[in-house]
């Protein structure tokens, strides 16, 4: 009997759903060889059953009308050198060499476009798997999710210089005229800039990597993110022993400029805000954590009874709720201690990522291969050091006394 073209899509519709199903089956026996003699014999008669319908549906399909209906034959968008990074076809091609441990002939040639010229900071050699440019929508999630959890970090500024680097900072002097003529008197200070490795460690059961790639991507983007994000911000406020150096250990330098508070009040706010001359009390933000703020400013009235802290909602980035004190940015991290308080211009603090981060796997003599892991690496390079930290931040403390 010929088939009606709406017996044909209902037809190929169930093909579907089983064949999906069948798949399913599959993978459970393969990754599931505990199971109980039961339970595996179960599986292979619903497999055999499924088998023997998908067999029935393709002789019923063999002479039935073609489904032309909402086919939409739509040219492929040609991969160029301009947007293969945010391509599907790259970024699957670049997780397929991590999981196979090698480089498929197939994805060789696009895979080819984002080769790395300079690999790492060591003489330019290949590091394992770091050899291709990070996808551009891997990169965008590390970044986004370094943003939520190093908000600190986010604020600073940043150079992109390649290597170690020293930068000229200019300090204004008095002017002096002569002749009619005044001159901008300014003073140098060499910043010397070096980096060091920051290293997300991640070590993944083997299993996992025969999900999907986009799943994977977005699992190893946000647990990168979110190491690089904390540590790069505690690295900014606290330094570390590498090339950080903290703006808090910057300002308790002997000799120390921290100062204490017993109260929090209107008045006591104003003396901390007065600390920071402009411009850079002016741009300043207060830095804390969230506990600090609310059990301190939330409550808070200034002179005239009227609150002192106001809220924005925000509508895009990561929907989070801007906090202001005073007029002035809040931004929480736990990287500072309770009831301390920070005050300054966040983008005194330079810092120069020399390139950006690169994901490297590890290879087949790694010690996890043998416990069926993959070890993920999200790497940057970044190092930094406050400008003048003890004029452009005020660090203040709680003393009962």
């Amino acid at each position: 009997m010929k088939l009606t073209q709406k017996q044909a899509a209902e037809l190929r519709r169930e093909k579907s759903e089983l064949e999906q199903k069948r798949l399913a089956l599959k993978e459970k026996v393969k990754n599931h060889r505990s199971a109980s003699t039961e339970e595996l014999a179960d599986t292979t008669e619903q497999l055999r059953t499924m088998s023997e319908r998908l067999d029935e549906i393709n002789s019923d399909l063999a002479d039935a009308p073609e489904d032309k209906r909402g086919v939409v034959h739509v040219k492929a968008a040609e991969i160029t050198e301009e947007n293969y990074r945010s391509s599907a076809k790259y970024r699957d091609a670049f997780f397929r060499s991590f999981i196979n441990r090698r480089v498929s002939e197939d994805d060789s040639t696009i895979l080819s476009m984002g080769k790395r010229v300079i690999t790492d900071m060591n003489g330019g050699s290949v590091t394992s798997g770091a050899e291709y440019l990070v996808p551009t929508t891997t990169l965008d999630v590390i970044k986004s999710v370094i943003t939520k959890y190093g908000q600190v970090y986010a604020a600073i500024t940043k150079y992109g210089f390649e290597g170690n680097v020293s930068i000229p900072i200019g300090t204004a002097g008095t002017p002096t005229t002569t002749d009619g003529i005044t001159s901008l008197n300014f003073t140098f200070t060499e910043v010397n800039l070096q980096q060091e490795a920051i290293v997300a460690t991640i070590k993944i059961k083997n299993l996992l990597l025969k999900n999907s790639i986009a799943a994977l991507e977005t699992y190893l983007a946000t647990e990168m993110g979110k190491y690089l994000g904390t540590y790069l911000d505690n690295a900014v406020l606290n330094g570390d022993s590498g090339t950080f150096t903290g703006i808090l250990p910057s300002i308790v330098a002997a000799p120390s400029a921290k100062k204490t508070y017993s109260d929090m009040d209107w008045g006591q706010l104003m003396d901390i805000e007065a600390e920071v001359d402009s411009p850079y009390g002016d741009d300043g933000v207060f830095v804390m954590r969230r506990k600090t703020f609310f059990n301190r400013f939330r409550k808070m009235t200034d002179a005239a009874g009227a609150p002192i802290t106001t809220t924005i909602p925000v509508i895009t980035g990561n929907g989070k709720t801007k906090f202001y004190l005073d007029g002035h940015e809040v931004i929480f991290t736990t990287a500072m201690e309770l009831d301390d308080i920070l005050f300054g211009d966040l983008a005194q603090y330079v810092v120069n990522e020399s390139q950006e981060i690169t994901i490297e796997s590890s290879g087949v003599g790694d010690d996890v291969f043998g416990k069926d892991q993959t070890m993920w690496r999200g790497k940057v390079y970044s190092g930094g050091k406050p400008l003048f930290p003890k004029l452009t931040f005020t660090y203040w403390g709680y003393s009962a006394t």
